[in-house]
């Protein structure tokens, strides 16, 4: 059982809800009802009662909920602890969701003080609701993540409960990732795909990456869940997606062109047609945090990089 998902089985026992706790995780409801079956699979018990009126415990599922607080206490003492003995010379410690140009920016801060001593640097990648604990809750200092515009209130409110700071970076539209030589672009120049060409071929997603941003796109022929395509590839890191992407037909979503797409993968990157979704990625930090040397230093440059992105999507 991965651990991670007590705090999914938490938030269920704590909302009496599915639907609710999903809303609150920034997940889908099938995929939290997924991990809950799945806890329950492994310890051999039913830990909620469902009724009309929602998830209620069963008498183990109250013992377990007793001992999951427990292990998700001492867990967060021991980031605190981690974090509180790594604070010599300079630290930069990033959580962010999964993009090509926060890599980026991250290996381009590495190699700056690539000579320096005492240096601590960190980057781990994750899904948004883990960046958002990740900053809350001490283990990074520094979050890059993207949301949907239509949670932007929801995320703020998010952001204010959790006492975090939002520093807005840019916006983007979706666009289709798949090879250069896709069965889709044999017939020439192709400025736009429909969403709905795609969905017969295989959809590359990662895997924990549970938040919809991404794979339910607003068009002109409403909302497609890109979660019901008939063909899903999960895959754990951005070399082994892109690899199967320029070897095959399958097809992911993204931003804009990312790093040596074309001269090293061989993976073009195409518009959707009438997509109406936006998606906003912005920096989150403790209120009232004291940055440090190498925190703006990175800040800047995801910036930088994001911005001129937006400026090169925008002439296009």
């Amino acid at each position: 059982m991965d651990t991670k998902y007590l705090k999914y089985f938490v938030a269920v026992a704590q909302h009496g809800s599915i639907n609710q706790a999903a809303k609150a995780m920034y997940i889908s409801q099938p995929q939290l009802s997924h991990i809950i079956k799945s806890i329950e699979e492994a310890v051999g018990f039913d830990l909620f009662r469902r009724t009309n009126q929602g998830s209620r415990l069963t008498r183990n599922g109250e013992n377990f909920l007793s001992h999951c607080k427990v292990i998700l206490n001492e867990m967060d003492s021991l980031d605190q602890f981690i974090s509180q003995t790594q604070r010599q010379g300079s630290r930069l410690v990033v959580s962010m969701t999964r993009f090509s140009h926060t890599a980026v920016c991250f290996n381009e801060v590495c190699a700056r003080h690539q000579e320096q001593e005492n240096l601590f640097l960190r980057l781990r990648e994750t899904s948004t609701s883990d960046v958002i604990d990740d900053v809350a809750n001490g283990y990074s200092e520094v979050g890059v993540l993207h949301f949907s515009v239509h949670e932007t209130d929801t995320m703020m409110r998010n952001f204010e409960n959790k006492h975090l700071q939002f520093i807005p970076v840019a916006k983007f539209k979706p666009y289709v990732f798949l090879s250069s030589r896709h069965a889709l672009l044999k017939s020439g120049e192709v400025t736009e795909l429909d969403i709905n060409d795609l969905l017969n071929y295989g959809f590359v997603r990662y895997i924990g990456q549970y938040e919809d941003f991404f794979y339910h796109i607003a068009t002109e022929h409403g909302l497609v869940d890109l979660n019901d395509s008939p063909k899903i590839i999960y895959v754990n890191d951005r070399m082994e997606q892109t690899r199967l992407l320029a070897s095959t037909n399958f097809y992911t979503i993204g931003i804009a062109k990312f790093p040596y797409q074309s001269t090293t993968h061989d993976v073009a990157n195409i518009p959707l047609k009438n997509c109406s979704e936006h998606l906003r990625f912005g920096i989150i930090m403790k209120e009232n945090k004291k940055s440090t040397n190498i925190e703006n230093e990175f800040i800047e440059t995801v910036q930088k990089r994001y911005r001129a992105l937006s400026d090169e999507v925008q002439r296009a």
